[in-house]
């Protein structure tokens, strides 16, 4: 599954979705990658979309 995410997602995309399965909130990723909150918001419905999920927990389910 993992090269599929990497193959489906851009790279961050990717990133991000990471930071999630850590556990980490949309401020701390914001902050960690000298972003604005709702830059990875936008980037949070990509993944969403792409990877036809609605939640953090669906996400952490596919890392998983």
């Amino acid at each position: 599954m993992k090269n599929e995410l990497k193959n489906t997602l851009t790279g961050r995309e990717y990133e991000f979705f990471i930071f999630v399965v850590k556990g980490f909130t949309t401020t701390k990723i914001a902050n960690d990658l000298a972003l604005k909150s709702n830059t990875i918001s936008t980037i949070k419905k990509n993944v969403y979309n792409k990877l036809v999920t609605n939640s953090d927990i669906e996400l952490f389910k596919l890392a998983y």
